[in-house]
């Protein structure tokens, strides 16, 4: 192999080129990346960098320096629109294409969405332009609603309830984290946060986003309520940046279908073969540090 292409910058797709490096690949090397900045840890976003406790270049993983010994070739701010498995391209968002004889899928998972997410006010936290968006909407000492109380929704509850906001978090299950620590535990942290002054509805699904002059004004609720929001917060889990590979002939469902030693399987190939000459991948990434 002449040229390896990693496509996604983050934690994992950075974790993956240094690893080339280490084990002795001395050939062209290319990292791409959807976002301008240089590859940064992604769990201080919710906590440090949205309260304002830490500068935004802080959570850089590695600095310029550690980039640059790489010696890759870094496409930061360029999204992999389209693979040609079999010629060996990924196609960017500027038209041009990269040819490859070995590939890493590393891109992640974008957050969920729900109908009327494009109102202004309503907001997703997955990078860092989306942390500090939302810590300047959150400077303006608005009412918040948190959609969501996984990880990440009770983190921006909490970031936020620092900062002396009104905070309510929905939840559909009765219980915070409920998914990952049982009934236990999640009643605990639901004490946690009510201590701390913020308002939970657990046990209540969100009916839709309402509304008003383009802005969000506030959250129905599965009973019929309405609660009143100048800020909504969208935590509702995430999926595999996938849409890129539609007709890249590579399995796909709920990420990139992959075997064991971390190769895709075909669409046209059975479960547990792989052709000559099979593009290597990287198993789907589901975790909020590597996406």
């Amino acid at each position: 192999m002449k040229r390896i292409v990693v496509v996604g910058a983050s934690a994992a797709g950075l974790t993956a080129a240094e690893a080339l490096r280490h084990r002795g690949w001395g050939g062209d090397l290319t990292l791409i990346g959807e976002e301008p900045h240089p590859p940064y840890d992604r769990p201080p976003l919710s906590k440090q960098i949205l309260t304002g406790a830490w500068k935004p270049e802080r959570a850089a993983l590695r600095s310029l320096q550690d980039l640059a010994r790489l010696e890759a070739d870094l496409r930061l701010g360029q999204r992999a629109t389209a693979l040609d498995a079999e010629s060996g391209q990924v196609r960017l968002g500027n038209g041009e294409s990269i040819g490859f004889d070995g590939l890493i899928i590393a891109t992640g998972v974008p957050p969920r969405h729900l109908p009327g997410s494009d109102l202004t006010g309503v907001h997703v936290l997955r990078t860092l332009d989306d942390a500090l968006g939302l810590r300047a909407a959150l400077l303006t000492g608005p009412r918040v609603v948190v959609v969501g109380a996984g990880f990440l929704g009770t983190e921006v509850a909490a970031g936020a309830r620092t900062m002396g906001l009104e905070v309510t978090v929905v939840e559909p299950e009765p219980v915070p984290v409920r998914r990952t620590f049982g009934d236990r535990i999640g009643a605990l942290v639901a004490d946690l946060h009510r201590d701390h002054g913020t308002r939970l509805r657990c046990g209540t699904p969100v009916r839709r986003l309402r509304g008003a002059g383009g802005r969000v004004a506030g959250v129905e609720l599965g009973d019929g309520t309405t609660l009143p929001a100048d800020v909504v917060v969208l935590t509702l889990g995430a999926t595999p940046a996938t849409r890129w590979l539609t007709g890249s002939n590579l399995r796909l469902r709920d990420g990139v279908e992959c075997d064991r030693c971390a190769g895709p399987h075909p669409a046209s190939t059975p479960p547990g073969t792989s052709p000559p000459g099979a593009t290597r991948t990287s198993a789907p990434a589901c975790d909020w540090n590597t996406g």
